[in-house]
């Protein structure tokens, strides 16, 4: 199933991004210039020459999917790590479905930006949508989707600053907010379609092994007037809404998603975090291979609309547990 070629009538259908343009240049070398410029702002983490391999900790990055223009930082910080390590034959990325009918979508569309063609892990597609018993497709979600878009565009950029042709291939899942969950302030029990996705992500990350990495493309809170909050993100909110999520950062840090779901709980997500379903995913994926690590936190907020947006960015790295385990091998 898994490395077997494509034929080329799966190829007929491709998605183009949305959000090229606006968000970044739709020329190609433009594009590239663009976000070569994110790691020389002040603060940012550097892309260190000569880009060879070697790096072997990693599993894979944390990336917000803010509007570039917010924080280049933020990226650099997420992306400069994969220009030192290998390059993976697939991207299995955990986006957020911001209109998705469905609470988990899977697509097998190629994806077209100014830096290329993206290429759907089709394979693999059709292989989870078969061990899947709900409803997963739900094509206008894809559609212009950013939490897919930007982390393609940036992988495609590291390749080329590494001087790599290899398109890059992607494995993308929308993922919602478990809302029945939280409220609840529980894990989703066995059996769910929530237990089905993460058994059945589990099994293919196992099966890929190393050829695999993980992009979480997951924005924080989201609080204000903006978001149909009654009230105004005041500093002594940002301070509560900081605490909080520094809070909810630790369980997925601690991989404890029972903490996590009662944490969240406790006020139903009042703060609209929105990546809980691509990081409870997450947690259940990997289990104890592999440790987060966040490496930048930022605030976006509105003085206009009183209204603020949080983000991290971080590492996925091979847990203490995972090397011993592999050591010993």
């Amino acid at each position: 199933m898994i490395g077997m070629a494509i034929s080329a009538p799966s190829r007929h259908r491709t998605l183009h991004c949305r959000c090229a343009g606006t968000c970044y240049p739709s020329d190609g070398c433009q594009c590239l210039s663009y976000f070569r410029s994110f790691f020389s702002e002040p603060g940012a983490a550097p892309l260190l020459p000569p880009f060879t391999p070697c790096r072997t900790d990693l599993l894979g990055i944390l990336s917000p999917h803010i509007d570039f223009r917010v924080s280049p930082r933020a990226y650099a910080h997420a992306f400069a790590p994969l220009a030192s390590a290998p390059e993976a034959d697939v991207y299995l990325i955990l986006g957020v479905g911001h209109r998705s009918r469905l609470e988990w979508s899977i697509d097998n569309r190629d994806l077209r930006t100014p830096l290329g063609r993206a290429l759907a892990e089709v394979e693999s597609v059709a292989w989870l949508r078969k061990q899947l018993s709900f409803p997963c497709h739900d094509p206008e979600a894809h559609e212009g989707e950013h939490s897919i878009e930007f982390p393609i565009v940036l992988l495609q950029a590291i390749r080329a600053f590494r001087g790599s042709n290899r398109p890059v291939r992607f494995l993308p899942i929308l993922c919602g907010g478990l809302l029945d969950w939280v409220e609840q302030g529980r894990v989703p029990d066995r059996n769910t379609p929530f237990d089905q996705m993460a058994t059945s992500l589990h099994c293919l990350h196992e099966a890929y092994g190393e050829r695999m990495q993980l992009i979480v493309s997951v924005d924080g809170c989201h609080m204000g007037p903006r978001f149909g909050h009654p009230f105004a993100a005041t500093p002594p909110l940002l301070e509560q809404t900081r605490l909080g999520e520094e809070g909810l950062w630790r369980t997925v840090e601690q991989r404890d998603l029972s903490a996590f779901f009662a944490l969240l709980g406790r006020e139903r997500n009042l703060p609209f975090f929105d990546g809980i379903g691509a990081l409870a995913l997450l947690l259940r994926i990997v289990g104890s291979k592999a440790r987060l690590k966040r490496t930048y936190h930022e605030e976006w907020f509105e003085e206009e609309d009183q209204s603020v947006v949080t983000f991290t960015s971080g590492l996925l790295q091979k847990s203490e547990e995972y090397l011993k385990d592999g050591a010993e091998a």
